[in-house]
């Protein structure tokens, strides 16, 4: 592991620098993934010169004033942020800020030198995530640092050293003091991670599920990892037992998402409701409900069963009551579909039946709409109407 390799791109970039007379270092999670076999789509340069002499390198980069001032430069590999160092006029200075050591890792742009104080790459080699120097106050520092953690073990696979799974809860309360869109973030890659119920135990260990989302049903990751990678969906299997649309609030999610968790949850027991014998209730339900969102009840119901091991009759038959109106309502939305596309008004079928209205109407343009699914091209007034008089002189019709 000598050597690394850069994108040209990113190699340009860090060389600009270096003939400036600065150092320049390739740093942060896109090293860690390229060591790892990941392509990344963003990249970090730290260098020992100042934020002016960074910009005089490139006049048409974009200063970035965040909490720590940065200067984006777009390159054919994807953004290049480039730093300074932080704490002091050494690359070693500025590992010593980073959260982790598989993130305090630093490589030689130019002269391909491996910067390592830390133990980085052989935590990496272990799957091991552990804080960089004492773990709390790397939380401290950072209480995001904390979903950060948890996120990468479910979506890497790896181990948390103790020390920082002991920390994890000092975030618990600091999480509400920092701005909502980087929380909203962590927890939008752990809901549609496939160890999301890895990382939601891990959250409920910690008590910062208590903190985000209280009254969250504890283990409802077993839950959410049954469920389709559908960012509502998997918030509808999470936020059970809450007030979720409080909750959404207040991690500032859109209004269509968090309308679309709470009728998910308004609804999602309607198969504990709906009567079995009474199928014209279950047609009006799912017309209210809609199929995409049936569809989602379903496996939620679906994943709640499998997660709790239910195999009553009982249940059974409720969900088959929803299957059942899910078939319906598509029969339902296609024949209306066919209905809108007959070239053919109510009132031709009744001159070519010579009838007055009634269902059979209904039923006629029902017919005639099955017809044109099957085969478009019979939806001309003529074919129409010798389909109509075939269908009329069936044996057995009871018109």
């Amino acid at each position: 592991m000598s050597d690394l390799s850069v994108p040209s791109a990113v190699v340009q970039i860090g060389q600009k620098v270096v003939e400036a007379g600065h150092r320049s270092f390739l740093v942060g999670p896109a090293l860690r993934d390229l060591l790892t076999g990941i392509s990344p789509s963003h990249f970090e340069l730290s260098t020992d010169a100042s934020l002016s002499e960074i910009l005089d390198c490139f006049p048409h980069g974009v200063l970035i004033k965040n909490r720590r001032d940065t200067v984006m430069v777009p390159s054919h590999a994807g953004s290049v942020d480039v730093n300074p160092f932080r704490g002091g006029a050494r690359i070693e200075s500025e590992l010593a800020h980073r959260d982790f050591t598989i993130n305090a890792i630093a490589y030689g742009i130019v002269d391909r030198e491996w910067i390592d104080p830390h133990g980085g790459r052989a935590d990496l080699g272990r799957g091991l995530i552990r804080a960089v120097r004492r773990a709390r106050d790397r939380i401290d520092e950072d209480p995001i640092r904390a979903l950060r953690a948890i996120r990468l073990a479910a979506t890497r696979d790896w181990g948390l050293d103790p020390e920082l799974e002991g920390a994890l809860e000092c975030a618990r309360t600091a999480l509400a003091t920092i701005p909502r869109e980087p929380v909203r973030r962590e927890l939008i890659a752990i809901l549609l991670s496939a160890g999301a119920s890895q990382a939601l135990a891990q959250l409920d260990r910690s008590r910062i599920t208590a903190e985000l989302a209280p009254g969250a049903t504890p283990g409802s990751g077993a839950v959410v990892d049954r469920l389709p990678c559908d960012l509502e969906l998997r918030l509808a299997g999470w936020l059970r037992g809450t007030h979720a649309g409080l909750v959404l609030q207040g991690l500032r999610f859109a209004r269509p998402t968090i309308d679309r968790v709470e009728s998910l949850l308004r609804y999602h027991h309607a198969d504990d409701q709906i009567n079995a014998t009474n199928p014209a209730a279950a047609a009006r339900f799912a017309r209210r409900v809609g199929a995409r969102d049936l569809i989602a009840l379903i496996a939620l119901r679906e994943a709640e069963i499998e997660s709790a091991g239910d195999r009553s009759e009982a249940t059974r038959s409720a969900l088959q009551v929803l299957r059942e109106s899910l078939t319906w309502l598509r029969n339902f939305e296609r024949t209306a579909s066919g209905r809108n596309q007959l070239v053919i008004s109510g009132a031709d079928v009744m001159e070519c039946l010579a009838c007055e209205p009634g269902p059979h109407v209904g039923r006629a343009i029902d017919y005639l709409a099955e017809c044109i699914r099957l085969n478009p091209t019979l939806n001309s007034p003529e074919a129409l109407r010798e389909l109509l008089r075939d269908w009329l002189d069936e044996p057995g019709h009871p018109d």
